[in-house]
Parts: structure tokens; C-alpha cells; sequence
């Protein structure tokens, strides 16, 4: 890693913070061999925090703490291997007179504990009896952001910090505070951007895995693991002390925050986004309280992937719905490519987009904001590269293409459906550059006591980078559009199909036809042909001259085509 006084926003992902070799110092950490609970490691304050001075490496656990407590270990371990996250043990007395709360886990075939002095009973019960009522608000609630406004308010009056906040991630990991609940006296983060760099990506897949994070005290001075010879470094990966980044501790104190504490939305396995508490004093929470806000926080997570499934379900009934209208007539259309280029402002709304062109039979209709006529070859040459049979988008299509540079205004993204099942007919969705304004949330003329390193690590500075990530690119393509492009593909697919078949068939019906027409025709030649040769075989006089012979073969056609006419002005008699 490079030095710390050139760290900079980017440094953070490098930084292995699973292994910080410290604790922080409101609880104390031991590991031990699975099998017979010897010490292997232990933080620099265990022995004096648990009340065993003799403890040490190659201690053993079991005459330190008794039987008892390392039963409930055991059990606790088992659940935690299942679980595969640490258990809490609440309340056990591992000194007389001294309670702790303990999160056990394995790692790498190493016992961790960590303890932590035991909450008052008290509190502990206050957040039982809160939880149920919360938990109740939250099921009744079914619109997504009114349950974000929900959570805030009942997480901030259980917790009590100065400001409890939702953060949601976008598909490039840059997020957005989408509620807050805070002091009043406090300037609001609501709607405010942060980009992905502030949260570095070994950081998230941490909080994918551990439920909750707290920093009890953002300038504490960490506490060292001693640790015996010839140990790897500890994972602390799903560690509830586990050090914090002095990086990430500058930039909180360059916040003006004092203490913070993450818990985890994860939804489908995917980090999806988080409820962010700031303190701005030091401020811990007992192991017992975390528990409780766990429960509440993966009740919460359940509860948006119902509201999502629901929306998703409506979404499809919507788009089918207008899918069906625009379609209903097309099974008696004539000329389909006519009938959807005719058709296509009204599937304009079936995804947000700023305008919408169809390909259909080598050309181009569009309507609102469409490709420049200049760049629609290169379009369609990029819909049968990329998309080929499958749908294809892209948020930031100059990245990878120029020649959309000069037109990114108009159209910076685009989603490509084909509607064929070979490549050759699509519909392309466009959206033009999002113009964005990102502000920090907090009161430009309010001054924050900054870190070791000044005012360099700032959420403000972190923004300037944001801004830059953010050029020339349209709104993101969310799985709904995805999804409803799917449906429009298929039932487009499907229309093709059925009027391609009808097509193939009216030609093999033409084709007959034709056949038919012409054996006709050459049989009524051919018998026309017969008449006349009859005429001309006549026997004439010999000696008349040629022009006495025309004037014979004339006035036999003549009485022929008389005779003729003789038919044709009958009834057919």
C-alpha cells in the first residue's frame, strides 16, 4: 500500500481491510484452536477487559471462562457454520461479576470470539418490545418510498442517532441517499449522489457479508492483535470489532461525524444498498441492540423484495396490456412494416426513453428524439453487431463508439430490441445525456474539524471525481426496461411470424395462381393457333392469284371473329 500521506479516494481499493491487524477498543477479541479452545491470538486489552490476567497465547479457554460458557460456544459455533455469519451470545459471564456479549464465528478453521461488556437489561427488552411494532408498520407499508421514510423515522427514535439515512446503489455502484430522518438542527443529505469510489468494492462485498458495521468512535486508537508464531494474518471479514480504515475514519471526521453504524440491504445475495446512522459524538451500541436491529433490518429487505415482485408484476400487466392494444388489430394487416411504423408513437411509452425509431425493411421511422439522419447507418450496423437476436443496451455509448460524440446531447444511450427472429428488423429506445448539478448536502459556509490530512478526503472532492464519471451518459436502463423490452420483442416476434408466414403463404397462393393462369393461357393459344391452321389448310382455286388468297383468308377470319361475336352477345347459348 502506499504511504498513507499519499493516500488519496482511489488508494481505498487497495487497501486489504479484512486483515487491519486491530481491533476497535470497546470490546476485546480472542481466537483459539476449535478443537480444544487453546489461545491463539488475542487483542492487547482482552486480558485486562475480561478480567484474566493469565490469559495469554496457549491459554486454555475452557479453565478461564468454565465449562458452561464454552458449551454455549459450541452450540453457538454450530449455528454459526450453517449460518455462515457470526452468532450473538448474549449475557455470559466469563469472569464473576462481568457479563459479556459475544459474536462467535469460524475462520479458517480458527475459533473467533469477540466480546463486549453486556447491555443493561433494560434497553435491551425496550428494543424487543419496539421491534414488533416496527416490524408491523413496515409489513403495512406497500409503496417503496414511503417505506424508506417509514424505516428512517422508527430506526432513528429506536437508535437515537442524530441522523439515520437510506442509501440506495445504482447499477454502477454510485449511490443516492433516497431518505433521511435527522436532528433538525442538522443540514439534509436527502437526494444527494455519492459515487461508487466512496464506497470501494472489497468494502461492499464486506457489507454483503456482515450484516452490520459500527465505528463506535471514529478517532479511536486501534487496538493490536497479539498473535502467536507462524499465524497468517486474521480475516476479519465478518468481524463486529474489526478495525476501520484510517481513510475511511478521515473522511468521516471531514463529515463532521463522530460515530457511524451500517447495516446491510441485501437483497437476492446483491448488496443493494443500506441504512446509514450518524452520530456526531461518539456513540456505541451493544451487541444486543445490533441484534434486534439485524432482525429488523433483514424484515425490512424482505419487505422490498415483496414491494419489487409486486411492481415487477404490475409492470408486466401494463406492458402486456399496451402491447395488446397496439397489436390487437395487426392479425388483418396487409402490410405489417407499414402498420408498425404507423404504430410507433404509441409504443413510445411502453419504456421511458426521449424517443424511439423503428427498422423495418431496410428503413427508418422514428419519432420524439431519434439517432441524427447521418449516424442511423452506424446504428443499425451496431444493432447487428451487438444485438444480433438479443436485446442490448448501453447507458455511455460514446465510451466505446465516437461516432455518436457530437450527438451525445440528444443521445447518449440506447436499447436495442430486435423484433425478428433473424437479425435484421429492430426497434432502438434512446435517451439523451442526464445534466446533472451535484451538490454535497452539506452547508457550504459550515466548517467540520478535519483529519490527520487536512481537507483532502472530502465527500466534496469525491463529487468533482462523480462528475466526471457521470459525462455523457444517459439514465441507466433498469431491469423493468429490460424486462419490458423482453415482452415487446416477443409479442413483435411473434407478430413478424405470423405475418411473414401469411406472406410466404399469399405467395405460394399467387404462385398457383400464376401456374394455373398460364397453363391456361397456353392452352388457348395453342387452340387459337389450331384454328387459324385450319384456315390457312383450306383448299383454294388454283388458279387465283396471292392476292385473290388474303382476300379469302380475310373474310374467313372475318366470319369467324362474326361468329364469334355471335357467342359472346348470347347467354352463352
Amino acid at each position: 500500500m502506499a504511504e498513507f500521506g499519499q493516500v488519496d479516494l482511489t488508494s481505498c481499493d487497495r487497501e486489504p481491510i479484512h486483515i487491519p491487524g486491530s481491533i476497535q477498543p470497546h470490546g476485546c477479541l480472542v481466537t483459539c484452536t476449535i478443537s480444544d479452545f487453546v489461545v491463539l491470538r488475542h487483542s492487547a486489552n482482552a486480558a485486562e477487559m475480561l478480567g484474566h490476567e493469565a490469559l495469554g497465547i496457549g491459554s486454555d479457554l475452557v479453565a478461564l471462562f468454565g465449562s458452561e460458557v464454552i458449551h454455549d460456544i459450541r452450540n453457538g459455533l454450530t449455528l454459526s457454520v450453517t449460518q455462515r455469519r457470526p452468532v450473538f451470545l448474549l449475557s455470559q459471564e466469563l469472569a464473576p461479576d462481568a457479563r459479556f456479549d459475544m459474536a462467535v464465528h469460524v475462520v479458517n478453521g480458527e475459533v473467533v470470539l469477540e466480546c463486549e461488556p453486556a447491555a443493561a437489561t433494560h434497553r435491551a427488552t425496550k428494543f424487543l418490545t419496539q421491534l414488533h411494532g416496527m416490524m408491523d408498520r413496515v409489513r403495512k407499508t406497500t409503496d417503496i418510498t414511503r417505506l424508506f421514510d417509514v424505516v428512517t423515522m422508527l430506526m432513528r427514535g429506536l437508535l437515537e442517532y442524530d441522523r439515520v439515512m437510506v442509501y440506495r446503489f445504482a447499477d454502477d455502484w454510485s449511490g443516492k441517499v433516497v431518505s433521511e430522518a435527522r436532528a433538525l438542527s442538522l443540514e439534509s443529505f436527502l437526494g444527494q449522489h455519492f459515487p461508487s469510489a466512496d464506497i470501494p468494492a472489497q468494502a461492499r462485498e464486506l457489507y454483503r457479508r456482515s450484516p452490520i458495521r459500527m465505528i463506535g468512535d471514529v478517532k479511536y486508537t486501534p487496538v493490536p492483535i497479539i498473535e502467536g508464531e507462524g499465524l497468517a494474518p486474521l480475516d476479519m471479514s465478518l468481524g463486529q470489532l474489526r478495525s476501520v480504515s484510517p481513510i475511511h475514519c478521515e473522511y468521516l471526521t471531514n463529515m463532521g461525524v463522530g460515530a457511524s453504524m451500517s447495516i446491510s440491504i441485501v437483497i437476492d445475495g446483491a448488496l443493494w444498498g443500506m441504512i446509514a446512522c450518524h452520530h456526531y459524538s461518539p456513540r456505541v451500541l451493544p451487541i444486543a441492540e445490533r441484534a434486534v436491529v439485524q432482525m429488523f433490518s433483514e424484515f425490512f429487505a424482505l419487505q422490498i423484495i415483496v414491494i419489487l415482485k409486486t411492481t415487477r408484476l404490475q409492470v408486466a400487466e401494463r406492458t402486456h396490456g399496451l402491447i395488446e392494444s397496439v397489436l390487437r388489430n395487426a392479425a388483418s394487416v396487409s402490410d405489417m412494416p407499414a402498420y408498425l411504423r404507423g404504430q410507433i408513437s404509441r409504443l413510445a411509452p411502453l419504456i421511458q426513453s426521449d424517443g424511439i425509431a423503428i427498422w423495418i425493411d431496410n428503413e427508418w421511422t422514428g419519432h420524439g428524439i431519434s439517432a441524427p439522419k447521418e449516424v442511423q447507418s452506424e446504428f443499425v450496423e451496431l444493432a447487428r453487431r451487438k444485438a444480433g437476436t438479443q436485446i442490448w443496451q448501453s447507458d455511455h455509448l460514446v465510451k466505446d463508439h465516437p461516432w455518436i460524440a457530437a450527438h451525445t446531447a440528444h443521445v447518449a444511450g440506447v436499447l436495442i430490441i430486435p423484433i425478428s427472429p433473424q437479425p435484421e428488423n429492430y426497434v432502438f429506445l434512446f435517451r439523451r445525456e442526464i445534466v446533472q448539478t451535484i451538490n454535497w448536502g452539506g452547508d457550504p459556509q459550515k466548517t467540520y474539524e478535519h483529519g490527520p490530512h487536512g481537507p483532502r478526503l472530502t465527500p466534496r472532492q469525491s463529487f468533482a471525481i462523480w462528475k466526471e464519471q457521470v459525462h455523457e451518459r444517459c439514465l441507466p436502463w433498469s431491469s423493468f426496461d429490460i424486462e419490458a423490452a423482453g415482452q415487446l420483442r416477443s409479442a413483435l416476434i411473434e407478430v413478424m411470424g405470423v405475418y411473414h408466414q401469411q406472406q410466404l403463404s399469399e405467395r405460394a397462393d399467387a404462385d398457383l395462381r400464376q401456374r394455373m393462369l398460364n397453363e391456361e393461357l397456353n392452352h388457348r393459344v395453342k387452340n387459337i393457333l389450331a384454328v387459324v391452321q385450319s384456315l390457312i389448310g383450306r383448299p383454294v382455286a388454283k388458279d387465283r392469284t396471292i392476292e385473290e388468297y388474303v382476300e379469302v383468308l380475310r373474310g374467313r377470319i372475318k366470319a369467324l371473329a362474326s361468329a364469334h361475336d355471335q357467342v359472346a352477345r348470347t347467354d352463352g347459348g
